[in-house]
């Protein structure tokens, strides 16, 4: 069996979670024995110039390579709009939402309402709006459309990803020129305005399958896009990496002189909607003036920290982050954006408890509360759990192991591995059976 794998860019160093789910799922088809090709841009990453001016560098070499398994060809973009550019484009998009802002005000985020809200205004929004959105966040690369629409004639299944990029509309168009199964793998944030545009409700509701990752997002795709097949699927890991004997929670806390701190972990981009400010004002609240919060990920918005008790370390290899995860007495992502989550996931395989945002409709849908882990409303709500698990270790301890046993029965590639090779075979053998 033959797949075509279409994404923005393609990291086998899984810089970001997008990155990670790509190579994870591909690499674990490939295994299975399904001939994956991909095809990706050079990017490693995009390059926020405007909020529709995404810039596309050439930091990859072109060409062919094979990557555990996987036939990978990157090409460069056509097109990534100057940042004089970017900017017209963004403000003409920010002003169509203002005027749908005043027609009807959003409600409050995190609720159904919101969702329903963006929704509503996608619909309703000129079609123009949508081409600029294509145009300025990308990718544009005609060679790689071209190669897309060859390879597609050869293959059994078109897998593409992910929101809001334009590689899922150019993936429906080649679906339905070729004939080809299209699968895609939205990575869908429900409560982001930028991942409702009707052109992408039009690729969710044309392609034979929707791999979705929580029962939440599975709903709401078929309320949202009539017509689809969203099947829940979830994201994996690797247990193995996590049950390695070298990992050492000692070693981190040596080597970043936390001592024996309660400790709290964050691991995410420090940006606004990733609500980081809501953990440094949780752990500011502790009444043990040891607990520090170390925050672990790329800092894109550059703001220093307003606390003593919190300390961002930026990016940092593998090893270190899993010495981290099982450093941590609690593990917190209070984000207010994610399709899944799998930080959570990780922090889990480390039988640590999680606090999630309850606000984040996906990442209520993972976590139990007061099962595996505890979702919180703000800052207080986030201290006062903190809190109770700190002073509670035997508590904290089941909840992780909950989270654990969770893990190992649903999460792993090679169980998600098996279901997507399931659903590649059947979409195959449904179009072999067709005249």
């Amino acid at each position: 069996m033959r797949a075509l794998h279409l994404f923005p860019f393609f990291d086998e160093e899984c810089s970001a979670g997008s990155s990670y789910v790509q190579f994870m799922l591909s690499r674990a088809l490939a295994r299975r024995g399904v001939a994956v090709e991909v095809l990706a841009t050079r990017a490693r990453a995009v390059v926020p110039r405007a909020a529709f001016g995404l810039g596309w560098p050439n930091d990859w070499p072109g060409g062919a390579a094979t990557i555990d398994g996987i036939a990978v060809r990157r090409f460069p973009v056509s097109f990534a709009p100057p940042t004089a550019v970017g900017h017209a484009l963004s403000r003409l998009v920010f002003a169509q939402w203002r005027r749908e802002e005043a027609g009807a005000p959003t409600p409050p985020r995190g609720s159904d309402a919101a969702v329903a809200a963006f929704h509503r205004r996608a619909l309703a929004r000129p079609a123009y709006i949508d081409a600029l959105s294509l145009l300025g966040r990308g990718p544009v690369s005609w060679p790689l459309y071209a190669a897309a629409r060859r390879a597609a004639r050869q293959c059994d299944v078109l897998l593409a990803s992910f929101t809001p990029f334009a590689t899922l509309w150019m993936a429906e168009r080649i679906a339905r020129q070729s004939g080809v199964p299209l699968v895609l793998l939205p990575l869908f944030h429900p409560e982001d305005v930028y991942h409702h545009f009707r052109v992408f409700y039009r690729a969710f509701a044309r392609a034979d399958a929707l791999l979705a990752q929580t029962a939440y997002s599975a709903a709401l795709f078929r309320r949202l896009c009539p017509g689809a097949n969203p099947i829940e699927l979830g994201i994996g890991v690797e247990p193995a990496e996590f049950s390695d004997a070298r990992v050492d929670g000692a070693r981190f806390r040596q080597r970043f002189g936390l001592g024996d701190a309660p400790l709290v972990l964050f691991v995410g981009r420090k940006e606004r909607h990733k609500r980081y400010d809501l953990a440094v004002a949780a752990v500011d609240r502790l009444s043990d003036p040891r607990a520090r919060l170390v925050l672990i990920g790329a800092d894109i918005d550059r703001q220093p920290l307003a606390s003593s008790r919190a300390v961002a370390l930026g990016p940092l290899p593998r090893a270190d982050l899993l010495d981290a995860y099982d450093a941590c007495d609690v593990f917190v992502l209070p984000s207010e954006h994610e399709s899944f989550g799998i930080v959570f996931l990780e922090a889990w395989l480390r039988g640590k408890p999680v606090i999630g945002n309850a606000a984040c409709q996906p990442v209520a849908s993972l976590i139990s509360a007061g099962v595996d882990g505890e979702l919180a409303t703000d800052a207080g709500d986030l201290a006062r759990h903190l809190e109770a698990l700190l002073a509670d270790r035997g508590r904290a301890r089941t909840l992780g192991s909950a989270g654990r046993a969770k893990v190992l029965a649903r999460y792993t590639w090679e169980h998600i591995g098996g279901r997507v090779h399931d659903l590649y075979s059947e979409l195959a053998a449904r179009r072999r059976a067709q005249p």
